[in-house]
């Protein structure tokens, strides 16, 4: 016998969409993806929704119910996944957290929707061959979700219901960012754009031309270079002109291409001869496509031909600069683990010369104290001065030695795994540029801490000089402080709280001086400026300076 025997038709489909959706999810938040708005976290959130949207629809679950669905998943299946088990607590709290926002968007959203379908009838609102009348209800359907916030997927599963048949998500997709257009253009609200497509001429360049040999691991400097492509604004040209701008392409380079957070190199090109005939900014690398290392340059001096031979020149200070900040964030990342838990994976991040950002999951705020712990572990490890070193091996390899991977990220069959001392404390997958040693590093500070989005937080911070130039700015303020306060700095706390209670109690002296005034208290009588109009007493001032507290109190006198 069924567990879903005594279940109507649709009960029985709604407990299988959650039972389905809740192995996603679980599964999912374990990994590190969270529900969000863009790719993959979008993904996540329209399953979590439409398994909440049957539970309180078809169930009368009105209460949180999928979190605890979820955590039966984990229950079950900890022995078989341990990475599972160990990530129970987190999946419960992502989930709950989730399952309330959306529980109160649901409430509101589903009100209105029922509203706008209780007064049509299938008929009316899609007639056979009545395209105008049907993108009239796609526009109502819109402004549902522009101006109530109704979720998109959750105005799809009603319209189905609705209609009793099934719309395709990219139909359904089609004609609602057609009429949400509309009615945004209307109102002057504009659409986000989407990100531009990868230009067709990368592509051709790649045929073209081969890969580019990437050699910034070992050098910061190529003495011989062949320039094997160059375009501008226009397309694929043969020179680049003094003053001109556009993309170079070297059939073998030192400047990294900006990827996995890592921002890419800058510095100069020059002519090989060393005549001094060619002198060219490199403002930027990336790379569009595998394999392609694009050089956005501006020639400040002679021309720069397509087959030329010229010298590729990394700033090595922002090289290095950028190597302090990118192994300090994989000391941060292995630290956030300590402090916090096994839960944390990084969830985005941002490595340039002057600081690091690193986005990751956590579900509640940082203390004072933990951030304390978070910054001296990592300089601990910067004291220690440990090696940091390379290896190539297999992504099956990698994965076996216990290396940390980037979920979502695309890794070749070889991949170069970076280890801080013998790996214990961090190693982690990466191709970007690292320091020789933790030494290199100098210094560590978290300048800030907060959160962006439901369980991701962001924490910035920075190394080296910039740690330095922080700590004296800091020492600046502080000394400024002391001698404005005439103070030592043992009793800096005491002498501005003390300094708040005088500013308090003056601002309540002014206070009451000013409300005397405007009621006239202390007047001889008679000199009150009370006049009697038909019978009745009334005093007219025009009282300026009071607060909202002074007038309130004005007004009871």
């Amino acid at each position: 016998m069924s567990v879903y025997d005594n279940l109507s038709e649709t009960q029985a489909f709604a407990c299988r969409v959650i039972a389905d959706h809740a192995r996603a999810t679980a599964f999912s938040i374990a990994d590190g993806i969270l529900p969000g708005n863009e790719g993959r976290n979008y993904v996540l959130r329209k399953i979590m929704r439409r398994a909440i949207y049957h539970g309180r629809e078809h169930l009368g679950l009105n209460e949180p119910f999928f979190y605890k669905v979820c955590d039966f998943v984990v229950e079950n299946m900890r022995e078989a996944y341990p990475e599972l088990g160990a990530q129970r607590d987190f999946v419960a709290k992502m989930v709950r957290v989730e399952e309330v926002r959306f529980g109160e968007t649901m409430t509101v959203g589903l009100g209105k929707l029922n509203e706008l379908f209780s007064e049509k009838r299938s008929i009316e609102v899609f007639p056979s061959g009545d395209q105008a009348r049907q993108e009239g209800f796609y526009k109502e359907l819109a402004k549902l979700y522009d101006t109530f916030g109704t979720p998109r997927d959750l105005i799809r599963v009603k319209l189905e219901e609705f209609l009793d048949m099934p719309i395709g998500e990219e139909e359904f997709n089609d004609n609602f960012d057609a009429a949400l257009t509309v009615i945004q253009q209307q109102s002057g609200i504009g659409k986000t754009q989407r990100k531009t497509e990868i230009s067709p001429m990368y592509a051709r360049i790649l045929d073209e031309v081969g890969d580019s040999r990437f050699r910034g691991y070992e050098i910061t400097r190529v003495e011989e270079a062949k320039v094997t492509a160059i375009f501008d604004e226009n397309g694929l040209v043969e020179n680049l002109a003094e003053g001109g701008q556009g993309g170079v392409v070297l059939d073998n380079t030192p400047f990294y291409a900006e990827s996995g957070g890592q921002v890419g190199d800058t510095g100069l090109l020059f002519d090989a001869a060393r005549d001094g005939s060619l002198r060219a900014t490199v403002a930027d690398t990336f790379s569009p496509l595998a394999g392609l290392i694009i050089h956005k340059v501006r020639v400040e001096k002679g021309t720069l031909k397509t087959g030329q031979s010229v010298t590729a020149v990394v700033d090595a200070e922002i090289r290095d600069a950028v190597r302090r900040n990118h192994t300090a964030t994989h000391l941060l990342h292995a630290a956030l683990k300590e402090v916090l838990g096994s839960h944390v994976k990084q969830a985005g991040s941002v490595v340039a010369p002057n600081y690091l950002r690193f986005d990751f999951t956590h579900y509640q705020p940082i203390s004072a104290q933990e951030l304390a712990e978070i910054e001296d572990l990592v300089n601990s490890r910067i004291l220690r001065n440990e090696p940091v070193s390379t290896d190539l091996m297999s992504i099956e390899e990698a994965m076996k030695s216990g290396a940390v991977a980037m979920f979502g990220e695309k890794y070749g069959s070889q991949v170069r795994v970076l280890s801080v001392g013998d790996g214990s404390f961090s190693k982690e997958l990466c191709g970007g540029t690292h320091v020789r040693a933790t030494g290199d590093i100098g210094a560590f500070k978290i300048t800030s801490d907060e959160a962006i989005a439901s369980g991701v937080r962001r924490i910035r911070a920075i190394t080296g000089f910039d740690a330095f130039n922080r700590f004296r700015e800091d020492e600046r303020l502080i000394d400024n402080s002391l001698a404005a306060l005439k103070t030592q700095r043992d009793n800096l706390p005491a002498a501005i709280e003390k300094l708040q209670d005088e500013l308090k109690r003056t601002r309540r002296e002014v206070e009451e001086l000013r409300l005397k005034i405007a009621t006239g208290s202390g007047a001889a009588d008679g000199d009150a400026g009370e006049k009697e109009i038909g019978g009745v007493k009334v005093l007219a001032k025009i009282v300026e300076g009071l607060d909202a507290n002074g007038q309130r109190q004005l007004s009871d006198t």
